[in-house]
């Protein structure tokens, strides 16, 4: 028969136990930050790695177009397209598309005759001018709120 095990000796395993478990939380709240940077580094290291590979794009598209500019027969190409430079002897025709304006043109015709208009609109402001300049009225007769102070 085996001899019986103290009480002692339980205890120390589960102390053990307790303590190790202990160790491996404490480690774990120690190394989550510099875990987690890690991480956020390489993150943005991959997004800089990312522009730095779209800039040497763009660079390389830009290197083409001056590559283009170097050839003569490009940039005589560009002047004749972009500003109609011709050589001197040769005629240059430029062709207008009219055809929009006319579509979008109105079918209505103004009249040919003029006509009277019914009211004399000077006779009528000067009218207006007088009254506002010669009334003893106050603005609420005017439609403004009567909580404004009134002109002196």
């Amino acid at each position: 028969m085996p001899p019986p095990r103290s009480a002692s000796g339980q205890l120390r395993v589960s102390w053990l136990l307790l303590v190790a478990v202990g160790l491996v939380v404490a480690g774990f709240v120690v190394l989550a930050p510099s875990v987690g940077l890690l991480l956020e580094q390489r993150r943005d290291i991959a997004a800089l790695e990312a522009q730095v590979a779209a800039q040497q794009a763009n660079v390389e598209a830009l290197e083409d177009e001056r590559a283009r500019w170097d050839d003569p027969a490009y940039i005589e190409a560009e002047a004749r397209d972009r500003l109609f430079y011709v050589y001197p002897g040769e005629t240059s025709f430029v062709l207008l598309d009219d055809r929009s304006t006319l579509e979008t043109a109105s079918a209505d015709v103004p009249s040919d005759t003029l006509e009277e208009p019914q009211s004399d609109w000077a006779a009528a402001a000067a009218a207006s001018l007088l009254v506002a300049g010669l009334t003893d009225a106050g603005p609420a007769s005017f439609g403004v709120p009567a909580d404004l102070p009134e002109p002196e």
